[in-house]
This record gives C-alpha cells, sequence and structure tokens, in this order.
C-alpha cells in the first residue's frame, strides 16, 4: 500500500511540474467556453466545452478538450488541445500540440507544431519557430517553418517556406492518379528532401520553380522489419493514448458538470466499499454478456439485448472515468488542500494520473480491469442505495 502511494504521489509530482506548475490557473467549463478580446488570464487556462473560443490573452498554457477550439488570442505558453475542429489563429509563445480530425493552422508560433488529424492546413501567413512533426492523411504546408518538416500519412503539399530538411513516410497505395508528395512552383526548402512511399507509388511531383537546397531521395517502404513494426505500434498506441486521454477529459467535464452532487457521492461510495465495489463489478461485468446471449436466443429480445449490451460497453468506458475522479478528489484532498472543492481540477488531474497509470507497462492493463470493476461496482452499490 505504501509503495502504490508512493507511486501516486510521484505521478502527481511529475504532473505538477508540467504545465500545471504555473502559481496560477483558471478552468473553464460550460458548452461554450469564451475568453474575450479584452479578457487576459494570468496563468494556465484548462478549459472543456463543447465549443472553445480565445480571443483574449492567457499568460501561460492553454490545455483544452471540446468539439469545436478556437484560440485567436495571445498565448504566452504552449497550447495542449483536441477536438473535432482545431484552429490556432493567434501568437503562441510557446509550442503548439494538437489533435483533431480537422486541424488548421493559421498563427505565429515561436517553437515547434506538433499534430495528429484526418486533414491538416498550415496557412501561407503562418510562421513556425523551430520545427513541425505530422500524422495526418493529407497534409498542406503553405507556411514558413524555420526548422525541419517530419512526418506521416498519405499524402503531404508543400508550398511554403522550409529552413532545413524534409522528411517523410508517405504511403497511399490507392492514389493512382497523382503523387503522394506534392512540392508546388513557390516552396522553397534549405536542407534535404527524403521521403520513402510505397514500391507502386508514383514518384515526388516536384513542380518548376521549387528550390531545394540539398539533395531529394526517395526511399521505398518494404515489408516492416520487427523493430520498425514495433515502432510504428507504439506510434499508433501513443495517438491512441492521446486521443483516450482527451475524450476521457470530455466526457469527465459532462459528468461532473451535469450531476456533480451524485459524481461526488458516487466516487466517496467507491472509495469507502473499494472491496464490495470491485466484487460486485466483477460478476455484473461478466454476467451481462451471458443474459444479452440468452436473450437473443428469444429471438424477439434482440432489441432489448442490443441495448443491454450498449449499456455494458458504456458502464465499462465510463468505471475508467469515475476511478480517475476519484483518485483525483483524494489527491487534492491530501496534497492540495486549498483546491480540494475543485471537482473540474480532480476531474483533470485524476484522469491524467489514471491515464499514466493504466499505460505503465506489464500492469497496467490489469490495473485497468480493476478500475473497470470498481467503477462499475462503486455505480451499481450507490443506485441500488438510491
Amino acid at each position: 500500500m505504501k509503495k502504490t502511494k508512493l507511486l501516486i504521489i510521484s505521478l502527481f509530482a511529475l504532473l505538477l511540474s508540467m504545465p500545471i506548475a504555473a502559481s496560477a490557473f483558471e478552468v473553464k467549463t460550460d458548452t461554450a467556453v469564451y475568453v474575450e478580446k479584452n479578457e487576459t488570464i494570468d496563468g494556465n487556462l484548462y478549459a472543456a466545452g463543447q465549443t472553445i473560443t480565445v480571443d483574449g490573452k492567457v499568460n501561460g498554457d492553454i490545455i483544452c478538450a471540446g468539439q469545436s477550439v478556437n484560440i485567436n488570442g495571445e498565448v504566452a505558453g504552449d497550447i495542449i488541445c483536441a477536438g473535432q475542429s482545431v484552429n490556432i489563429n493567434g501568437k503562441i509563445g510557446g509550442s503548439v500540440r494538437v489533435a483533431g480530425n480537422s486541424v488548421n493552422i493559421n498563427a505565429d508560433i515561436a517553437e515547434n507544431l506538433m499534430t495528429v488529424g484526418a486533414t491538416i492546413n498550415v496557412a501561407t501567413e503562418s510562421n513556425i519557430g523551430w520545427d513541425m512533426a505530422f500524422a495526418a492523411a493529407t497534409t498542406e504546408m503553405r507556411g514558413k517553418i524555420k526548422g525541419s518538416l517530419h512526418g506521416t500519412g498519405a499524402q503531404l503539399i508543400v508550398a511554403g517556406e522550409i529552413g532545413k530538411n524534409i522528411n517523410v513516410r508517405l504511403d497511399s497505395s490507392q492514389n493512382k492518379n497523382g503523387s503522394n508528395l506534392i512540392i508546388k512552383n513557390n516552396a522553397k526548402i534549405g536542407g534535404d528532401l527524403t521521403y520513402a512511399d510505397c514500391k507502386t507509388c508514383n514518384e515526388a511531383t516536384i513542380e518548376s520553380g521549387a528550390t531545394i537546397g540539398g539533395k531529394t531521395t526517395r526511399n521505398e517502404i518494404k515489408t516492416a522489419p520487427k523493430k520498425e513494426a514495433k515502432n510504428l505500434m507504439m506510434f499508433g498506441l501513443g495517438i491512441g493514448w492521446i486521443f483516450s486521454l482527451f475524450s476521457s477529459l470530455v466526457i469527465g467535464l459532462v459528468l461532473v458538470s451535469l450531476w456533480k452532487k451524485q459524481i461526488i457521492e458516487l466516487t466517496d461510495e467507491m472509495f469507502n466499499k473499494i472491496k464490495a465495489s470491485i466484487g460486485w463489478g466483477f460478476v455484473i461485468m461478466f454476467l451481462i454478456p451471458i443474459l444479452v446471449v440468452i436473450i437473443i436466443l428469444t429471438i424477439i429480445g434482440i432489441p432489448l439485448a442490443l441495448i443491454l449490451l450498449g449499456l455494458w460497453v458504456t458502464a465499462i468506458y465510463m468505471s475508467k472515468i469515475l476511478v480517475g475522479i476519484m483518485i483525483g478528489r483524494n489527491l487534492l484532498e491530501k496534497i492540495w488542500v486549498s483546491k480540494k472543492d475543485s471537482i473540474i481540477l480532480a476531474m483533470i488531474i485524476g484522469i491524467l494520473v489514471a491515464q499514466i497509470i493504466f499505460a505503465v507497462p506489464f500492469i497496467g492493463w490489469i490495473l485497468a480491469l480493476i478500475a473497470v470493476w470498481w467503477g462499475i461496482g462503486g455505480a451499481w452499490i450507490y443506485y441500488r442505495k438510491n
């Protein structure tokens, strides 16, 4: 037990050394979160909601999750955000790390840009002080990068200025009518252009007028050896972890916003009845699939079985979020007493700690499974009691 507490405290201290370490911060949660143009936030901004718009100034970092994220103002630190649509248009003093279905960058970024999405567009007016790294199906780079461009995806279009090198891996064997890599006539590359693509892919299209300061090298993507396959798997797991983290934060926000009182009571029940919660969770988790099969055999009960199965899957996902909130509340109460009543901050910190613990090799999946039992069982005990 002492070792477990020490691990949790160490992880918490690690989190505190990240953006949370600012002396001041502000948490905003609502359907629509808005920082007005003449508003200034001294410290970090933690935001979650359906729509997040920042037109004002933030003298720290922005950490956010929402369906639509729009950062138009000035940010002194870093941006770490995820959403369906992410639009960064302001002046950023640090780095930008964003994930979304559609990512649009039209900003002055002092340091690095790291982004994951289905489509990524870096506008002509954008300036990136250091390097850019991307992973996307389609990426259009029309701005200016002082450093290098690294990434992977299906197609890359370069119509801007790259100060150093381009090193990308592009694999879209279905693109029979064009190149996976297109260097437009107004592109300027200060260093080498190195790209890897499939054997059947068309070579890069380099339009007349494009400037490449170094050499151009094309490498063929062969069947991935064990080491490369492992690296690709780890990269995929990392991307999945990021999406899982931000989706959990969004769902956690909805839970604590709509049912704050019930979530506090439920997590108290989970903490006070640990053995009973885990025990009931174990039984319920394995009993439901059996009931679903039995109901399906009746034929007329198939709709009910599908509903029950959907609730079962939802409960499994939500249970880890509940455990995260419980962890966060107990950490704040013991380590950050002045903030112990902030359920939003508890949710953010708790889910971060839980996601890190669940990602620990070998034992992480066991802890995640126990968390599922704990959450499901705790919810069952709470609602049966009420």
